[in-house]
């Protein structure tokens, strides 16, 4: 007697978990089969933009005794749909030829109505010398007015019937040749062999890997009294042609054509070449200066926050509910986590740069990963306030956040002094003076702190001094490493504070000085 062979036809409408990297996909479909020895499996219609090289099946509580992937043509598939429309499209143009010619005898109708009504016409004027019938007149009249009626009542039903005809053509002609290029179509069908203990069941799952996708992470900050809550969102986008409905998400900032390539060393190489004396030039260079920071404050939960699973140098972000994502390329936004970070508010003004005051909050990455480049739209009581890009922070990692501008605060910088000048015959010495006002206003009916910022070169030559000059408004900071030199000025309702800064720099007469 033949043993009965049971083939499991899995699941292929939608994919069951998805890890989404920057740059592919990883795609998993799985289903329950009944253990036995070498049990066949069969997933269907797994789209053509799986890398046949990335198929991977595993079983629980048993093995894996073999795998086939085979590209098929979907022509069988699509085919009996197909003539099912074709016949349907046959059967409908015969209905709007009947339609057709049913108009056709209508207008002949109504056409033959007016002949008749032209025949009355005559002979009422021949009787008109005779004796008179103004009855028999008037049943020719109806009898021609009948006729044109009844033909011109047939003509608009049959058009408006004619009209419905052609739009269910329309349909269907559109149906047909999305099945026929349907047809056209090839998708993956893969055959698996497990075998696990008789009498159990047991989960098979297929993996595969995809291209065509992307993700992008975005932040949404809003400014509370006296934390920051942040809310994490990714915007996915996948263009395999199979839509991923009701699937478990995970996004990961792995990327795996990089992660897994170490680095190869290069030859380091040492010549020699002749070279003209060199003179000096000083040159100005404007830089940014950021410094890796820790932190030890611990992390704050939050509402949906994200399940996060450390890989080494990267994350994966399991997003909290089930999600659809479009095979078309259609952007989907979806929400991953949101935390409250402990923030330092202060209004910053840098009136060299621009002169208004910025709401600033000054606040450590407390979650639960570290925060990838990406858009970050800043609120407000108000609403939104401000749109701008947010650098890479890592876990821990303190980071700034801006809440606009502070309508109420007005900063004026004016120039005093920007000369340069000799300082003597014997010490050969250049000397530039700068020397710069400021002034501070606040408008609005409530005390406030407003931090003035303003530059200073920084010498990275033993040579060439910079010195802060004695009418500069005491009681600022000075970070001698950025030369970034900052005043805290609290100003009551309607008060106005001005600060004077100058500096001199002494450089000595054998640098050219052009880049000053």
């Amino acid at each position: 007697m033949n043993a009965l062979v049971l083939v499991v036809l899995a699941s292929t409408s939608a994919p069951d978990q998805v890890v989404v990297f920057p740059d592919r996909a990883q795609v998993t479909r799985s289903t329950r089969v009944d253990c036995g020895a070498r049990v066949p499996v069969t997933f269907e219609n797994i789209p053509p933009a799986a890398a046949q090289d990335s198929f991977r099946a595993r079983v629980t509580g048993g093995s894996i005794d073999g795998m086939r992937a085979e590209l098929v043509s979907r022509e069988k598939e699509f085919g009996a749909k197909a003539a099912a429309l074709t016949s349907q499209l046959e059967a409908l143009e015969l209905e709007i030829e009947a339609t057709n010619d049913a108009m056709a005898r209508a207008q002949t109708q109504q056409r033959t109505g007016q002949k008749y009504t032209e025949v009355a016409v005559q002979l009422v004027s021949k009787e008109l010398a005779d004796k008179p019938d103004p009855r028999a007149w008037s049943q020719a009249f109806d009898s021609a007015l009948a006729s044109s009626m009844s033909a011109a009542k047939q003509q608009a039903e049959l058009a408006s019937k004619l009209r419905a005809q052609q739009v269910k053509q329309e349909e269907l002609r559109r149906q047909l040749d999305e099945v026929r290029v349907a047809t056209t179509r090839k998708s993956w069908t893969v055959d698996v062999l497990a075998s696990c203990p008789t009498g159990k069941t047991a989960e098979l799952a297929l993996t595969y890997l995809v291209g065509g996708t992307s993700w992008t992470p975005e932040y949404e900050a809003r400014a509370l009294d006296k934390e920051v809550e942040f809310s994490t969102w990714a915007t996915v986008q996948q263009s395999t042609g199979e839509d991923w409905s009701q699937v478990e998400l995970i996004l990961s900032t792995a990327v795996p054509s990089q992660n897994a390539t170490p680095p190869e060393l290069k030859v380091l190489r040492l010549n020699a070449y002749d070279k003209g004396p060199e003179k000096k030039v000083l040159v100005r260079r404007d830089e940014y200066v950021e410094r890796a920071q820790t932190s030890t404050s611990t992390p704050t939960g939050g509402e949906g926050q994200a399940v996060v699973r450390e890989q080494g140098l990267s994350v994966q972000l399991a997003v909290p509910e089930k999600s659809k994502v479009t095979g078309d390329g259609a952007p989907m936004r979806l929400f991953v986590g949101k935390s409250k970070f402990k923030a330092s508010f202060e209004l910053s003004a840098a009136p060299r740069a621009v002169p208004v005051a910025f709401r600033v909050a000054r606040l450590n990455n407390q979650g639960s990963w570290p925060l990838l480049p990406g858009r970050v739209d800043a609120f407000r009581a108000t609403g939104l306030v401000g749109r701008y890009f947010l650098d890479r922070v890592p876990q821990g990692g303190a980071f700034t956040l801006t809440f606009g501008v502070e309508d109420s605060v007005r900063v004026k910088r004016t120039i005093i002094d920007e000369v340069k000048r000799d300082t003597g015959l014997f010490n050969g010495n250049k000397r530039f003076t700068y020397a710069y006002s400021f002034e501070v206003a606040n408008y609005g009916k409530q005390a406030l702190t407003v931090t003035l910022a303003e530059q200073l070169p920084v010498s990275e030559l033993s040579d060439v001094v910079v010195t802060v000059g004695e009418t500069t408004t005491a009681g600022y900071a000075l970070d001698k490493q950025d030369g970034i030199a900052k005043w805290a000025l609290p100003l009551k309702a309607g008060e106005k504070k001005t600060v004077n800064l100058a500096f001199r720099v002494d450089v000595p007469n054998s640098y050219e000085t052009g880049g000053l």
